[in-house]
């Protein structure tokens, strides 16, 4: 039995575990997470455009759902494959970069030491998980591509920038590092300024367009863009150019700060010795411009508030350099570093249950059966309207075959604006004057509030975003 699990390579180990561990901790919680209730709400239909993020994962995330249906499961199971996927991707890579396999089982598991990762990462991030993924088998394609530079390669590269675009708008950063760098490291500059390249441009164009069309239709722009603004703080209070910075030295502190802490450990009782020549320079020379990259990239957006899970897609890849230039005991790592990364999924499967029975509070605790029956039983025949795309997911789980629809929900097509009684339900007492609730429920909700029920007939007086589109 040993000796079986022993051929059991690491890092399909620890994905394996991680995709069950995922799916057994959304049964443990009594509703959605966030992420989770947004995709059971915009995975009802087929866009070229949803909300402020790409397509590609509600995609994804519809076509499960067509096997499964709207279910804990559905959303889980694709949060946990991606998991997975980005595990041995980084272990792939690693792999690739250091030509070792030791020190490549070494790097995920320096994962570990990632709280974001490990914990927020792991627990509830959607499109975040894609865009690791997505940025992990791009520097995948690279590196092969520094090695020989073939057509297939360079139409591999398309396809992952088309795609890396269509996960989070996050990836342009990225692929401004990739523009960067090329002008400070020969590898690099062979790859990008190859006229092959045109191919991987034209493929990822036409990857892109269509969302890109749909971007450009109507007001969705102005809407995403005052969303951005919004996540960024843009607006708010700060001193230009130095709170900026500061945030992000904060958010890289919050990525950074256990790793740098247990090697710093060990470099100064000499457990481990620094190895500058283990790591390819492209590799560095990346990670040094990604850093440049974002820091431009807050000063020239003025960002009042930068959060550490932002940056981790883009910068997960350089734990590679830093992991590689050590000189460590792979074996004695291996021996500690498994329990422990284990020990840290199943502390995340018990940790739901603990806080319930702990009385620690939290959304995902809060049930919303009692909204749903009520929905069901005094308006089952009108057209659900729920006040955000959080309750949409949440009521949407009770009622996968009821299509509903949320207040804020800037890309409903007109094509869905039926000729119908509705039921608006929203946090206001008043939509407009001639819009008086006709129910309510009081302190309802993980966030206490007030409920307010408004009945109309048509979309007329809804206050719905108006854009149009041919979406269906």
């Amino acid at each position: 039995m040993v000796k079986n699990r022993e051929k059991i390579p690491l890092a399909w180990l620890l994905a394996s575990v991680s995709f069950v561990s995922i799916i057994i901790i959304s049964f443990l919680k009594t509703s959605l997470e966030l992420e989770d209730a947004e995709q059971a709400y915009y995975s009802q239909w087929w866009r070229l455009g949803y909300d402020d993020q790409p397509p590609l994962f509600t995609w994804i995330q519809k076509a499960i759902n067509s096997i499964f249906g709207v279910t804990k499961f559905s959303l889980s199971f694709l949060r946990g494959t991606l998991f997975g996927a980005v595990i041995l991707s980084f272990y792939g890579l690693a792999k690739r970069v250091l030509n070792d396999k030791a020190r490549a089982e070494i790097v995920v598991l320096s994962s570990a030491l990632i709280p974001v990762f490990i914990d927020f990462t792991f627990r509830r991030l959607s499109h975040t998980l894609l865009l690791c993924l997505m940025i992990l088998l791009t520097l995948h394609v690279m590196a092969q591509l520094i090695e020989r530079k073939s057509i297939r390669k360079y139409l591999l590269l398309g396809i992952c920038f088309g795609l890396g675009m269509l996960c989070k708008y996050n990836y342009s950063i990225f692929l401004m590092m990739v523009l960067g760098a090329s002008f400070f490291d020969a590898s690099l500059k062979r790859i990008v300024w190859n006229p092959k390249i045109l191919l991987s441009c034209t493929i990822a164009f036409l990857l892109f367009s269509p969302h890109f069309y749909w971007l450009i239709q109507g007001e969705y722009l102005s809407f995403i863009g005052k969303s951005i603004s919004t996540k960024l703080e843009t607006e708010g209070p700060g001193v230009f150019v130095l709170t900026p910075i500061l945030e992000l030295i904060k958010a890289l502190l919050e990525i950074l700060l256990p790793l740098l802490l247990v090697v710093g450990l060990f470099l100064v009782l000499k457990k481990v010795r620094w190895e500058s020549k283990n790591v390819p320079k492209w590799l560095r020379n990346m990670g040094v411009i990604q850093i440049a990259v974002l820091v431009l990239f807050f000063i020239f957006m003025n960002v009042k508030e930068v959060q550490a899970r932002w940056l981790v897609p883009l910068l997960l890849p350089y734990f590679i350099f830093l992991i590689g230039n050590l000189g460590l005991d792979n074996k004695k790592v291996r021996k500690w570093g498994m329990p422990l990364f284990l020990l840290i999924l199943v502390f995340q499967v018990f940790r739901t249950p603990a806080e319930r029975f702990l009385g620690i509070t939290s959304d995902i605790h809060f049930d919303y059966t009692g909204l749903s029956d009520k929905l069901q039983t005094e308006y089952s025949n009108s057209v659900w309207v729920l006040p955000n795309v959080t309750y949409g997911g949440q009521i949407k789980l009770h009622n996968p075959k009821k299509e509903l629809f949320t207040l804020d929900d800037f890309s409903i097509p007109e094509s869905k604006k039926y000729d119908r009684p509705h039921v608006i339900l929203s946090s206001l007492n008043r939509l407009s004057e001639s819009l008086k609730p006709t129910d309510s429920l009081s302190q309802y909700g993980p966030d206490k509030e007030d409920l307010y029920f408004f009945e109309v007939y048509g979309t007329e007086n809804l206050p719905f975003h108006s854009l149009s589109t041919n979406e269906n």
